[in-house]
């Protein structure tokens, strides 16, 4: 399975909000939905996906999953690499339900840049105060960020940006760092 994560060179597969075995169809083939909503969400956030216009995808197989995580970085205002955007579809491996993050390898690896980039736009977006974010994100891995991405969408939009918020933030850090804590 091409990487479903938020950086595009990993061999990590980006750990979904809604859980494992929720996604029975993420090997599936993208939805015409999805292709509509990536189209619109590409020309509003002026974001290039080349294959998305050619003839069945220039013979790529982009899953449901992958098309969901690119929809959902689009929609948090997060421009993905154009190399992640061209490793989409391009694995002939079928797809296999991603691992929960304590399974990655690289799990206790710093987080990638676009990982960083999209706890913070959820963050900001949230109303958090600096000193908040840079406490949630401090010394946080690769696994624990996607934890956290997947916590804080969640929560996204059901608190108001005040204290409750920064509470919001604070907990789910604590958390991802009790559910995946980092070596010593």
């Amino acid at each position: 399975m091409s990487p479903i994560t938020s950086v595009s060179q990993s061999t990590e597969v980006y750990y979904p909000t809604r859980p494992p075995a929720e996604w029975a169809t993420g090997g599936e083939p993208m939805t015409e939905r999805q292709r509509i909503t990536l189209s619109s969400l590409a020309a509003n956030n002026r974001v290039s996906i080349p294959w998305l216009c050619e003839p069945n995808y220039g013979g790529r197989n982009v899953t449901k999953a992958e098309a969901y995580i690119l929809i959902a970085l689009l929609l948090d205002d997060v421009v993905p690499t154009a190399d992640y955007v061209d490793t989409l579809g391009s694995d002939p491996i079928p797809y296999d339900t991603p691992p929960h993050p304590s399974q990655w390898v690289s799990r206790n690896a710093p987080p990638t840049t676009m990982q960083l980039a999209w706890l913070g736009r959820l963050i900001d977006d949230m109303g958090v105060p600096d000193i908040v974010k840079a406490y949630a994100l401090d010394g946080i891995t690769r696994g624990q960020a996607s934890l956290l991405i997947g916590r804080l969408r969640e929560e996204k939009g059901a608190v108001r940006p005040n204290e409750e918020s920064r509470m919001v933030v604070e907990h789910a850090a604590q958390a991802v760092r009790a559910e995946l804590p980092a070596p010593a």
